[in-house]
């Protein structure tokens, strides 16, 4: 444990260190085992993985859809409303995990490479650059605790207030109406619980802000040492072209990089974007207070979970299209005949910038977030102008 919660404080940043609170994440999930322990230690893990990920996975899904069918006599209908958002959110969460999982190899071998391209970057101004990514890669992390916590606090205090179980989930033999130590006993229940899924939901939905902003960063040195080509010099013929192949590699490495992230995101942020409408047409309905407070938290949530990377995307795009301007304006007409050969077959390979798709059915960027919510603001507006219609026949 003291592993997974070690904050590094060396002045010299890796790239790896971007991501090391979310493998960290992965890792107190049960998803990223430790690596060089004993036979002993990897029982203990798998057996609380199993536990931890049976609950979250399986038993919370489950448990979500069957407490508000028994209880939809009830509820009220912002209550129901609400407990079917909830709902349909927590079945996104298998989904996600799965995912993540699957790929998880391969998201260590990406880091593996985020290291070969390290190697390229000892001046001043590009380890300032990796330190900069590093930071705001953890204050993503940081800044996604606020409203996801702040949600989950909200509802466990109302539920108290109001003498009711917070999460209208089903638990077995348990009945708050019956005994006061079977009341708090669902209540401490829905917190563990509500902790758990939290904590899956702030590594499923950091981790494509976060590998996004990695690859951007390292597009942006690229740029960067791109515009130093063939620059006049004490570099030789020989050097100048080295350095380009090194370019050349390095994008290479970028390209790989974002194919290997590329399924993860497309799975998670495809899940997240269906689950978006219903919480954005509760938000949008006839809320009361105080379960308007926990809508508002909850719209926040929302918010964080595709904001941050559809800005991302947006930001890498405009990165690459840097790149092939950065190629053509380099002190290439100075070179050698295999340089120019070589600068043009690296201009070739630049010319599409790296885009993220939702199971290729729509591409992750800005405009596709405020399309969503532009979607369910006028799927709202739909059904109340029927609803006013309605009551104006009658």
């Amino acid at each position: 444990m003291s592993k997974i919660l070690r904050v590094s404080r060396a002045k010299i940043y890796k790239s790896r260190d971007a991501v090391s609170y979310l493998f960290n994440i992965f890792t107190f999930l049960g998803t990223n085992p430790l690596e060089h322990r004993s036979r002993r230690y990897y029982f203990l893990y798998y057996f609380y993985s199993f536990t931890l990920n049976f609950i979250s996975l399986l038993y919370c899904p489950l448990s979500f859809h069957i407490g508000y069918i028994k209880l939809t006599h009830v509820l009220t209908n912002s209550q129901l409303l609400t407990a079917i958002q909830n709902a349909i959110q927590v079945s996104g969460i298998p989904i996600k995990v799965v995912a993540i999982t699957w790929y998880m190899k391969r998201l260590q071998h990406a880091v593996e490479i985020l290291d070969e391209l390290d190697v390229n970057y000892t001046q001043r101004e590009d380890l300032a650059k990796i330190r900069e990514c590093v930071r705001r890669c953890r204050k993503v992390i940081l800044l996604f605790c606020l409203p996801y916590y702040s949600f989950g606090i909200s509802t466990i205090a109302l539920g108290v207030l109001q003498n009711q179980a917070p999460l209208t989930v089903w638990v077995p033999f348990l009945d708050g109406k019956r005994a006061a130590w079977e009341y708090w006993t669902i209540v401490l229940w829905d917190t563990l619980v509500m902790f758990i899924l939290l904590c899956h939901q702030l590594g499923n939905d950091t981790y494509p802000p976060i590998f996004i902003k990695v690859i951007s960063t390292h597009m942006q040195l690229l740029v960067t040492r791109v515009n130093r080509l063939g620059r006049p010099g004490a570099l030789t013929a020989d050097k100048h072209y080295e350095e380009l192949l090194a370019c050349i590699r390095s994008h290479v490495h970028i390209v790989s990089i974002a194919k290997i992230v590329a399924p993860v995101i497309s799975v998670t942020l495809f899940t997240q974007f269906a689950t978006t409408a219903t919480t954005l047409l509760n938000w949008f309905g006839d809320m009361e207070y105080p379960e308007n407070i926990i809508s508002l938290a909850f719209f926040c949530c929302q918010l964080v979970q595709i904001l941050p990377c559809c800005l991302s995307a947006s930001q890498l795009i405009a990165d690459c299209e840097r790149l092939p301007d950065a190629i053509f304006h380099c002190n290439w007409m100075d070179q050698d005949r295999r340089f120019r050969r070589a600068i043009l077959f690296f201009l070739q390979r630049t010319q599409t910038p790296i885009r993220f798709s939702c199971l290729k059915l729509f591409d992750a960027n800005l405009e596709t977030s405020v399309a969503i919510g532009k979607f369910a603001f006028s799927l709202y507006t739909l059904i109340h102008e029927a609803e006013d219609g309605g009551k104006t026949d009658n």
